[in-house]
């Protein structure tokens, strides 16, 4: 495959996704990033690989938070909201201060952040 097509990615995987859609995760995981600032095309993968994981329940799938964040860096939190009222739903307490914390670049024991988790009784 070509290394930084996103369209091949993209094709391969929407071929497996009916029928293995961990399969379909695995090829969107072998494309290259851009970089360290990951680019809107790199962000359609890691939104495919979140939909697909939450929508298999794959929560604790360590690919799941890994492209949260670099989803929700790109987009902004709020792309993020739907799943992660279901990870809180789900308890998810330590994953969802790790997305959180890392859409922000801050470290999960950040002061800033301690407030935020409290409120939201992620504690």
């Amino acid at each position: 495959m070509a290394p930084e097509i996103h369209d091949a990615y993209i094709e391969l995987a929407d071929l497996l996704v009916r029928l293995d859609p961990l399969a379909a995760v695995d090829i969107y995981c072998r494309f290259p990033s851009s970089g360290e600032e990951d680019s809107f095309d790199d962000a359609y993968i890691s939104g495919e690989i979140v939909s697909i994981l939450m929508k298999h329940e794959k929560y604790e799938d360590q690919r799941l938070v890994q492209h949260m964040v670099k989803w929700g860096r790109v987009m902004g939190i709020g792309v993020l909201e739907k799943y992660m009222g279901i990870l809180d739903s789900k308890f998810k307490t330590e994953m969802l201060k790790n997305i959180y914390a890392g859409v922000h670049r801050k470290d999960i024991d950040d002061p800033d952040l301690a407030a935020f988790f409290k409120f939201k009784c992620w504690i």
